[in-house]
C-alpha cells in the first residue's frame, strides 16, 4: 500500500492527522502538502484543519494543525473515489462499511 492510500484510509476511518502522527504512521514528511495535493485536490474533498496549541517537553509553546476528513454531502462523491482508491491499493482488503445516512452522520457528531 502506498503512503497515499494510508493517509487516505486513516482519513476515511475518521482519524486525526498531523505532522507528527502523519511522519511516523505513514512516512510522509509534509501532511500538509500531500492533504493539499494528494487528497483534496485529487479527490475533489475538503479536509477540516484545526489549528492546536501546547508545549514541548521542555515547556517551549509550539503550535500544529489537526486534518479530519469532513462527512459532509459536498464530499460523497470524493469519499466514494477514496473508498475505492484504497480498495484497489489494498488489493481487496478493505471493504466499504454500510452507508450511514445524513442525520446518523449529524448525529454522531
Amino acid at each position: 500500500m502506498t503512503s497515499k492510500a494510508a493517509l487516505c484510509k486513516a482519513l476515511l476511518e475518521g482519524k486525526v492527522v498531523n505532522i507528527k502522527n502523519g511522519f511516523h504512521l505513514f512516512g510522509i514528511t509534509n501532511v500538509p502538502r500531500e492533504i493539499g495535493r494528494a487528497v483534496e485536490r485529487y479527490f475533489g474533498v475538503e479536509v477540516s484543519r484545526t489549528e492546536r496549541e501546547g508545549t514541548t517537553k521542555y515547556k517551549q509553546p509550539c503550535t500544529w494543525v489537526d486534518y479530519r476528513l469532513n462527512r459532509t454531502e459536498y464530499n460523497q462523491e470524493g469519499i466514494k473515489k477514496m473508498k475505492d482508491y484504497v480498495a484497489e491499493q489494498m488489493a481487496g482488503e478493505f471493504h466499504h462499511k454500510e452507508e450511514r445516512t445524513q442525520k446518523e452522520l449529524f448525529e454522531a457528531m
